[in-house]
């Protein structure tokens, strides 16, 4: 197949090799592929079914075959497709409902209805040891529906602490006790500060604390040290949320968190790109 090579030419990247190369041009708002295949590696006349697959927006195999690290999440949506000539036949596997062009985007992350993202609390920035202490901060664009915002947990028993939306406030709940609500303000970062003696949540100049009876977090401060341990982005295991909501950043204790580098996710999370508003049009996959 020869060496391959990348070229950035503008905003435009190109890719060649000496037997395939793709390139892009710029029209407008719009971005333009073209696929040019030259060569394959054999001819496809002399096999019993010659099937050639071009995957838009993922890959055909585990990205764990890679040889080189690459995280194959794109955000985008597909106009129209052109295959000789003819517009081309997307393969059933495909889903029915695909996102729509016509959605005024923004940068940051969507999360649907139902989507979900897991972070092990072993794989992101660890809390303060003395005394302990550890902090989330979301940067809150858009939100509507109810459910779950964030939890921290185990994947088989309820969260030990969770933000949930629910009538445009954010509920905070502890499995220690009682919880506490605040009125949500769309644009404003909303943070969780936690320590062993309270939880304090605000957005702006807005602030709630929750206190806690002695050891009321150990249970939680425990989480780091299991296996399966997680930080828990948008709806919990089995739970139907008919929330939906954008971030324009995730960051534990300071540092950001990329959804992209999550142990798992949803893949209908839009993870570069926000609807300018919540409504038709968003609740689709790509």
């Amino acid at each position: 197949m020869g060496i391959p090579t990348l070229m950035m030419t503008g905003l435009c990247w190109d890719f060649g090799m000496a037997d395939l190369r793709s390139s892009c041009t710029i029209i407008g708002p719009n971005l333009q592929w073209v696929l040019r295949l030259r060569q394959v590696s054999g001819p496809l006349a002399g096999k019993a079914q010659p099937v050639m697959k071009i995957a838009l927006g993922g890959l055909l195999f585990p990205p764990s075959n890679l040889r080189l690290p690459l995280v194959p999440a794109l955000d985008g949506c597909l106009r129209h497709d052109v295959w000789l000539g003819q517009r081309a036949q997307t393969s059933a596997s495909i889903p029915t409902s695909t996102r729509s062009c016509a959605v005024e985007s923004q940068p940051g992350v969507f999360f649907p209805p139902g989507a979900h993202a897991e972070f092990s609390l072993r794989g992101i920035p660890q809390p303060h040891a003395e005394p302990w202490a550890f902090s989330l901060e979301l940067g809150l664009q858009l939100a509507a529906g109810a459910g779950h915002l964030l939890a921290l947990g185990t994947p088989e028993n309820s969260p030990w602490l969770s933000l949930r939306l629910q009538d445009q406030k954010v509920v905070l709940s502890s499995a220690s006790g009682p919880g506490l609500d605040l009125s949500l303000v769309s644009g404003l970062p909303l943070q969780l500060k936690m320590d062993m003696s309270r939880v304090v949540l605000s957005q702006g100049p807005k602030e709630e604390v929750l206190a806690l009876p002695p050891l009321g977090l150990e249970p939680l401060s425990n989480l780091w040290a299991q296996p399966q341990g997680y930080l828990f982005l948008g709806a919990v295991p089995g739970e139907v949320s008919s929330a939906s909501f954008c971030l324009d950043g995730l960051w534990a204790q300071g540092q950001r968190l990329d959804v992209d580098q999550a142990l798992s996710r949803s893949q209908d999370i839009w993870t570069h790109s926000c609807p300018q508003s919540l409504g038709n049009g968003t609740d689709t996959s790509h």
